[in-house]
């Protein structure tokens, strides 16, 4: 089957169908968009301080 014929059909279908079609088709070329995005870490305290001793108020000699 080709695009084109797929397209043909596509256009008539109802608003609402179109809509399910191209979230449908969306998910197929966009596999990244099933994923739910990975979130962050956050530094724990003792991590943050040591970052802070270690970076921001290392002495200087």
């Amino acid at each position: 089957m080709r695009a084109e014929s797929v397209y043909e059909i596509a256009i008539h279908l109802p608003d609402k169908e179109l809509e399910k079609l191209l979230l449908m088709l969306n998910k197929k070329v966009n596999p990244h968009l099933r994923s739910t995005p990975k979130k962050r870490q956050l530094l724990s305290d003792k991590k943050a301080i040591d970052y802070l001793l270690e970076n921001v108020f290392r002495k200087v000699y």
